[in-house]
C-alpha cells in the first residue's frame, strides 16, 4: 500500500511519545544533549517517515510477543532501531555506509556506539553489505528496511534477493517501506537521481523468492495492477514526501516455502 495522508490516530500518537520523525527542536534542544533531542534527530528525514516508522513499528509487533532478532538494512543513524532495541529485541543495523551505497547517508561507528549508550539500547553496527555480513541462514525473526531499498544499485539488489529469503527464519518476515518517486519513470522519461530509482517491487519479492502478504498491488510499483495514473488519480490521499516528492509504498512478505 502507499501511505495515506491521514495518520492513523495511534501513529500521531506514537510519533508524539518519540518525537519522530524529526527528534525534538525547540529553542533549548542544542543545549540540552542528544537524550533530549530523542533517537529521531540525528539523520535527515523525508516527510513520509512520519508515516513509515510507526507502520513499520506495529508491524513488527503484530508478529506476537517477546523479544525477536531484527535486522535492519541501511539503518544508518535513523532512530527505529533504538526504540526497538529499547523494547529488548536484539537490533543489527547491517550498514556499510555511504562509501559503499553511494547515495543517503554515511555511518560513523563511534557516533553510532555513542548513541547507543544515551539511549540505553544496544544496537550492533555491521558495516559491510548483506552479502559480507556474516549473518547466518535463519538467523532473523524480520528483516526491515526503511526506505533504502530505492537508493540501491542493481548489483546491490542482486545481493538483496540472494540473501534476504536465507537469514530470516521460515516463520520469520521481510517488512519494507520503498520511496516512489513522483519524477521518475513510470512518472516521466528520467530512470534514476540523487535520490535513487523506482524499483520494480514484484521483480524485487520474485528473485528474492518472497511472497507478498500484506500490501496492495495496485500500489506497489511492477505490479500489473499498478498504474502511474491510478497513483496519480488517489494523489490527494497519499502523503507526499518533503523535501523531495515521493510517496511511500509499504509492504510485508515471506519466504516462498
Amino acid at each position: 500500500m502507499i501511505a495515506p495522508r491521514q495518520l492513523p490516530p495511534a501513529f500521531h500518537g506514537w510519533n508524539r511519545h518519540w518525537h519522530a520523525p524529526f527528534g525534538r527542536r525547540n529553542r533549548w534542544s542544542r543545549f540540552l544533549g542528544d537524550r533530549y533531542r530523542g533517537p529521531f534527530a540525528f539523520q535527515a528525514n523525508n516527510g513520509t517517515r512520519v508515516y513509515e516508522y510507526p507502520w513499520a513499528y506495529s508491524a513488527i509487533q503484530a508478529q506476537g510477543h517477546g523479544p525477536k532478532t531484527i535486522v535492519e538494512l541501511g539503518g544508518s543513524l535513523a532512530g527505529l532501531q533504538w526504540v526497538l532495541a529499547r523494547d529488548g529485541h536484539r537490533v543489527i543495523n547491517v550498514d556499510p555506509g555511504l562509501e559503499a551505497r553511494g547515495v543517503g547517508w554515511d555511518v560513523n561507528a563511534d557516533r553510532h556506539r555513542a548513541l547507543s549508550r544515551t539511549f540505553g539500547a544496544p544496537v550492533e553496527l555491521i558495516p559491510k553489505t548483506l552479502a559480507t555480513a556474516g549473518l547466518a541462514d535463519d538467523a532473523a525473526d524480520v528483516l526491515l528496511a526503511i526506505s533504502t531499498i530505492e537508493h540501491f544499485a542493481p548489483a546491490d539488489l542482486a545481493e538483496f534477493a540472494a540473501h534476504a529469503a536465507r537469514i530470516i527464519k521460515p516463520d520469520g518476515v521481510v517488512i519494507l517501506t520503498i520511496d516512489l518517486f513522483l519524477n521518475l519513470a513510470p512518472f516521466s522519461s528520467v530512470e534514476r537521481h540523487q535520490y535513487g530509482t523506482n524499483v520494480d517491487v514484484r521483480r524485487l519479492l520474485t528473485d528474492a523468492k518472497l511472497e507478498l502478504v500484506q500490501g496492495n498491488p495496485k500500489e506497489l510499483h511492477g505490479y500489473p495492477e499498478f498504474t502511474p495514473e491510478h497513483v496519480m488519480a488517489g494523489l490527494a490521499g497519499y502523503l507526499v514526501g518533503q523535501p523531495y516528492p515521493a510517496l511511500a509504498q509499504c509492504l510485508i512478505a515471506r519466504r516462498v516455502l
